[in-house]
């Protein structure tokens, strides 16, 4: 009898937990929140835009308020199979996020939100890692992640290509806006 009343409790359980792990689906056409393991759900990334004065115009980890700037469409390119342009909301289908060479000359070698173009640095392969995702572009490959910081953290707080490490800022959950 004791079993019987432990079943519905463990199923509630799992079901919970994997609700918390979103998945990421090709086919899903809405927007997405992008949280990372080390910030958890209390921040997403934020586009931002490449003029804007806040955060030299970086895009960023930002306390989750619903902005628009912080929901992102995941875009197939088209002859590219597995490649994606990650696009927000607030800024439109006509701009995109591009990865940066961590030194590089373009703001600072931190990620950005830019007029879409035909760059490599623009599109993002979405790796399945665990019960998360790393995000690479095809300009840096496999062994640069995306990495979401903390406000005050390196490269300004700014999110940033960095080698591939075991650090929880490199590991992305896709939460779909609903």
């Amino acid at each position: 009898m004791k079993l019987i009343k432990l079943i519905p409790a463990v199923l509630c359980v799992l079901v919970s937990i994997s609700a918390s792990y979103a998945q990421f689906d090709p086919n899903y056409k809405g927007y997405y929140n992008l949280k990372t393991q080390f910030r958890g759900d209390a921040e997403m990334l934020e586009g931002n835009g490449a003029a804007s004065t806040y955060m030299n115009g970086a895009s960023f980890m930002s306390p989750q308020k619903g902005a628009t700037g912080q929901r992102w469409k995941v875009i197939p390119e088209p002859g590219k199979d597995g490649y994606y342009r990650l696009k927000t909301q607030d800024r439109g289908d006509n701009e995109c996020l591009e990865g940066n060479e961590m030194k590089g000359k373009s703001k600072n070698g931190v990620a950005f939100v830019t007029p879409c173009r035909n760059v490599t640095g623009q599109l993002w392969k979405i790796d399945k890692d665990g019960a998360n995702y790393r995000l690479t572009t095809m300009f840096q490959g496999k062994e640069h992640n995306l990495e979401g910081n903390q406000m005050k953290g390196a490269m300004g707080g700014n999110a940033f290509l960095n080698t591939r490490q075991n650090v929880s800022g490199q590991l992305w959950k896709f939460d779909q806006v609903r």
